[in-house]
């Protein structure tokens, strides 16, 4: 589409790196030229291989141009609406990782996909036993400690012990993926500096890094919070008031940093972060006062990077 509007072309491109070259090659280039795409699972090559011919690229999440495209979806239709609203200027770009970022990004996920799947495999052993009607004895009501897996490897039953090769193998994986998350990130100023937090570990701290990416693409703690999910909202009709927390955010931080907050309001009962949940927890309920003191130690941890400091817990 021209700067007038008009429909130059409307064609379907492999998603090939010689294709996409063929196709700019044929429209021709020049400075004024601005593309947009959709945020897909699989979008960052084709970003790379864009910007490489530095174009100013637009990326969108298809949740956010939803709204403004025709209810009749396809990819014709999608491509032409995108190209509308960019020439509107009604589209803003998302936030796109460089490769640097990507990086300890598939690592961190790469390690959070292993442990859910260990997750799934453990439940499906005791399913097995449920099925079985096999009923554990008191002494082993612990899962997966080292006496209740010796106890059910000395089952005469392969499926059994098939299925619990399965985890440790996956567990022994997760330890290699640790190991190269401390070999390649351990040392990261950034990393260094949360793990001075009481309760933040080194895979919390790089599970942050990672997914936060530059911390000055957010102008303020609030910024940050926002994105992870925890600023709290307050919806009023008539005389009531109902509040909560947001529920959009990076679920990968909240689920990491809620932890961590735990972890800190045992290691250290008396710093602000743990003092404010105290002070909370009886007023707005427990579970609550756990996010509110989430939001508290993510905003300790924004000025903690922009300003470069390690934790003081008062």
């Amino acid at each position: 589409m021209d700067a007038n509007g008009r429909l130059v072309c409307n064609e379907r491109i492999r998603t090939d790196v010689r294709d996409i070259g063929h196709f700019f090659e044929r429209i021709g280039t020049n400075d004024e030229l601005k593309v947009v795409m959709e945020a897909t699972g699989f979008y960052f090559w084709i970003y790379d291989v864009v910007k490489e011919r530095e174009h100013d690229v637009i990326v969108v999440h298809p949740s956010a141009a939803k709204p403004l495209m025709k209810r009749t979806k396809n990819d014709k239709n999608d491509a032409y609406m995108l190209a509308k609203l960019l020439r509107s200027g009604s589209l803003e770009s998302i936030y796109v990782p460089s490769s640097e970022v990507r990086e300890p990004r598939e690592l961190t996920r790469h390690r959070e996909s292993l442990v859910r799947k260990k997750g799934d495999l453990k439940r499906e052993v005791l399913a097995h036993l449920l099925q079985k009607g096999v009923k554990v004895p008191g002494e082993y009501h612990t899962n997966f400690t080292q006496k209740h897996i010796a106890w059910m490897r000395s089952m005469d039953d392969f499926v059994l012990n098939d299925r619990l090769d399965v985890p440790e193998a996956i567990a022994e994986k997760i330890v290699k993926v640790e190991g190269t998350i401390k070999e390649r990130h351990g040392t990261d100023e950034e990393v260094e500096l949360m793990r001075t937090i009481p309760g933040i570990g080194l895979v919390t701290a790089s599970v942050i890094k990672a997914e936060i990416g530059d911390i000055t693409r957010f102008s303020s703690s609030k910024d940050l919070a926002a994105y992870v999910g925890l600023t709290p909202m307050t919806y009023q009709s008539g005389e009531k008031e109902w509040g909560g927390h947001t529920r959009p955010g990076n679920n990968r931080i909240k689920h990491v940093l809620i932890e961590a907050t735990l972890f800190h309001f045992h290691y250290c009962p008396d710093s602000k972060i743990s003092r404010y949940y105290s002070g909370k927890k009886d007023s707005i309920g427990n579970k609550k006062a756990i996010v509110a003191g989430g939001r508290k130690l993510m905003e300790a941890i924004y000025f903690m990077l922009v300003r470069k400091q390690a934790f003081h817990a008062h």
